[in-house]
């Protein structure tokens, strides 16, 4: 339990750490006390955003907040997805900056968020920061820089969303994570490629200086299957579907890189009303439905397209030869007169 001395200024926290929570009580409960047993000189501000676990879990939740563990507790009325619960917390806790947490990421050194901070500042401030899984995916790119605190990496896609710390004023230009890809979808992916378009990099600090991933595969599985959520396929199409449609994250990727799309998506929730207990009561804004569907109409068009350029690819030279030797080898190579 954290000493409140040691918690937000009077002025509000620096950083709000939001972590949407679903289920994996076991995995919860660790990286809220890993959190909560860090540092506060930077002040930071605990929000958890249950997305609708079990009855067990949220009494776990309540009682932390009891204990002080948790500064904000806000509580969905069902899993409304990954983006909703992150945004409702980025939205109900203002801060000039902001961290989505994963409820199975602990943070195991003391001092992260000035130490982060200080490797940060040898970046650009518009920028976005997030942990690399190795010093492998930290060097990727041309450009790591080696810093008197630490390195710092440069990311040319997207950041892993398990600890990715957003500006306010970055926030202000791109708004909050995209709503549109359901329970388990591509927000990350989705802010990455709209950081790309708005040509405002993306750094990695090295994941494993700061975090610990708690391991928890049984209930994991347990968690995703129970409610029907096949995480594998919805990862494979976010790029291309099972019907070689586009996937969302792939057409919107065209329209974000194009300039045909705003970076700041509208979204799908608007917080109707929070009681004394934290339960938030959420609406569909109507203007989201009216623009799902008419994007569906026009989709439907491009997606025809795309599905024939798919079916029509044809290989080019070098490929083709070099698939006939392969063939050619295993007695597979079709011949010469074949079909004649």
């Amino acid at each position: 339990m954290h000493e409140p001395s040691t918690g937000a200024s009077p002025a509000g926290p620096l950083c709000n750490v939001t972590i949407p929570v679903f289920n994996r009580p076991a995995a919860t409960e660790s990286a809220l006390r890993a959190l909560a047993s860090t540092s506060r000189e930077v002040p930071f501000d605990i929000t958890v955003v249950d997305n609708g676990s079990e009855p067990e879990l949220v009494k776990t939740l309540l009682r932390l907040r009891g204990e002080g563990l948790i500064d904000n507790l806000f509580l969905l009325p069902r899993n409304m997805g990954v983006a909703c619960a992150a945004n409702v917390g980025w939205e109900l806790v203002p801060a000039p900056l902001y961290m989505k947490l994963d409820n199975d990421t602990a943070m195991v050194r003391r001092h992260w968020l000035r130490d982060l901070l200080a490797l940060w500042s040898h970046g650009q401030p518009l920028s976005n920061l997030g942990g690399a899984f190795n010093r492998e995916m930290l060097h990727k790119t041309p450009g790591c820089q080696q810093t008197p605190h630490g390195e710092l990496g440069l990311c040319v896609g997207n950041l892993p969303g398990q600890a990715v710390l957003v500006p306010q004023a970055v926030s202000e230009k791109l708004g909050f994570w995209n709503e549109e890809y359901g329970l388990y979808g591509g927000e990350d992916g989705d802010y990455g490629l709209r950081m790309q378009a708005a040509g405002l990099p993306q750094y990695y600090y090295l994941g494993p200086e700061y975090f610990e991933n708690i391991r928890e595969d049984d209930d994991a599985r347990q968690t995703y299957t129970a409610r029907g959520i096949d995480k594998r396929r919805l990862h494979r199409e976010l790029v291309i579907r099972d019907n070689l449609c586009m996937g969302k994250l792939f057409m919107n990727k065209i329209l974000y890189l194009s300039g045909l799309r705003s970076l700041a998506p509208m979204r799908r929730y608007a917080v109707d009303d929070v009681d004394s207990q934290g339960r938030v009561r959420l609406v569909e804004r109507r203007e989201y439905k009216e623009f799902q569907r008419d994007l569906a109409r026009v989709a439907a068009g491009l997606n025809n397209r795309f599905r024939d350029y798919v079916m029509s690819y044809q290989l080019d030279g070098d490929t083709a030869e070099a698939m006939r030797q392969m063939l050619a080898r295993h007695a597979q190579a079709a011949k010469i007169n074949q079909g004649l």
